[in-house]
């Protein structure tokens, strides 16, 4: 994609759905997200570029964290170790998100595409492999289909006892 892409982020981002954020070139969230790499607790290894893409944001140390322990994250602590760029309030989140495209949008649109260009080519010597390591493995990987559903509950029942409000 040759167009910048603004993810504005207004609840919960687990598991497939932050794989799908951070395809996104960076994040803007509201202060109600929450996210969360689920993968392993369900029993599943990511497949969408999460262990790609999650250490270049966050660093390898934090990533392996989030992924090996699931933990829920909020957004102040999203921005704080890099997941989001900016947090605002939720009923603020859409308009600055807009702001933050019309920025771009000034940008004369061959040097914007030259610019992500730089950045996409960039990474890429970090991401491809990365994601061919993630597809080759998680691919190979047995499921326990029987048990999948028993897994999901109990991951789902634990992010939502961490989300609560104190």
């Amino acid at each position: 994609m040759r167009t910048p892409i603004v993810g504005a982020i207004n609840g919960a981002t687990f598991t497939g759905g932050l794989e799908m954020a951070l395809g996104c070139d960076f994040l803007v969230a509201s202060e109600r997200a929450v996210f969360a790499d689920t993968h392993a607790r369900v029993g599943i290894l990511p497949g969408g570029g999460m262990t790609a893409r999650l250490p270049q944001l966050v660093g390898a140390a934090m990533a392996r964290r989030l992924s090996m322990t699931g933990e829920v994250v909020d957004a102040a602590r999203a921005e704080r170790i890099g997941l989001v760029t900016e947090v605002v309030a939720h009923e603020r989140l859409l308009d600055r998100a807009v702001e933050l495209a019309a920025q771009i949008a000034d940008v004369p649109r061959p040097t914007m595409r030259s610019l992500k260009e730089i950045y996409t080519t960039g990474a890429a010597a970090v991401t491809g492999p990365a994601l061919a390591a993630e597809e080759k493995i998680a691919l190979t990987q047995l499921r326990d289909f029987d048990t999948l559903d028993v897994q999901f509950q109990a991951v789902t029942q634990r992010n939502k006892e961490q989300i609560r409000p104190d």
